[in-house]
């Protein structure tokens, strides 16, 4: 008898084996335990992002941003920069008085005028008889003279400085497009030229209308506008320092 329980027994155990191994149950167990532990979480966490407070558990609160904060936008705005103004080599000039003749003497009176800068495109007014004292220099970018004193005057400036009882111009003129230094605003950028520039017209009105008759060419205008010195030719550098001398020479004291 007993041989024969044990028999059934071992015959019935494959069968539950293998209802456990089906694996539509199987399956159907996990699904619900997906759904129960789905379920569960719900019930745990809010829309928001806050953990429910329970009976047992202590309610903590996560922090929500504004909106935007932290955030890092794709791309910023790009800030619009005003063009840089081109380097121009000759621009507008207009006289306003009696030019000054082409020869040495001195005691005429030096004529107002309007002209561009090389880095500008604004008409400034210079006005001989405004009370300052002036050095002005007129430079040809072709000429050899220029080429050997432009680069010896800036580095007179540089090392005794511009001098602020007086005021020192230089002018481009006699543009020739084709011969050496040109453009002259990028010849005297590279020489360090330290004070402004203006550029005359393709006429050469402006180194006309104050005398000249040579590269390089300086003319010392005093407080009133009357011309006190003229000199042709290329400067040594104690030369140019006794032309600084003179022009501060005639600043007007104050008394």
């Amino acid at each position: 008898m007993e041989n024969n329980l044990v028999m059934n027994e071992l015959q019935e155990e494959p069968n539950t084996l293998k209802h456990t191994q089906n694996p539509k149950v199987i399956l159907g167990f996990l699904f619900v335990v997906v759904i129960g532990v789905a379920i569960l979480l719900g019930v745990i966490y809010s829309d928001d992002g806050t953990i429910l407070k329970d009976s047992t558990a202590e309610e903590i609160v996560v922090e929500q941003k504004p909106a935007n904060q932290g955030e890092e936008r794709p791309f910023e705005e790009e800030i619009e920069k005003p063009a840089d103004v081109p380097l121009r080599e000759t621009g507008v000039v207009e006289i306003l008085g009696e030019p000054v003749p082409a020869d040495t003497e001195i005691g005429y009176l030096a004529p107002s005028f309007k002209a561009q800068l090389n880095n500008g495109s604004e008409l400034l007014t210079v006005n001989p008889a405004d009370g300052t004292v002036r050095l002005i220099g007129f430079f040809a970018h072709w000429c050899p003279h220029c080429q050997r004193e432009v680069p010896r005057v800036s580095k007179w400036l540089e090392e005794n400085g511009v001098p602020t009882q007086i005021e020192i111009l230089a002018v481009s003129t006699a543009v020739r497009e084709g011969t050496p230094n040109y453009p002259p605003s990028e010849w005297f950028t590279l020489e360090r030229w330290p004070t402004d520039i203006f550029v005359d017209n393709e006429e050469s009105d402006l180194a006309t209308a104050y005398g000249l008759a040579g590269f390089p060419y300086w003319v010392v205008i005093d407080a009133s506008g009357v011309v006190v010195h003229r000199s042709s030719g290329e400067l040594t550098e104690e030369q140019f320092g006794y032309l600084v001398d003179l022009a501060i020479s005639l600043t007007p004291q104050i008394t």
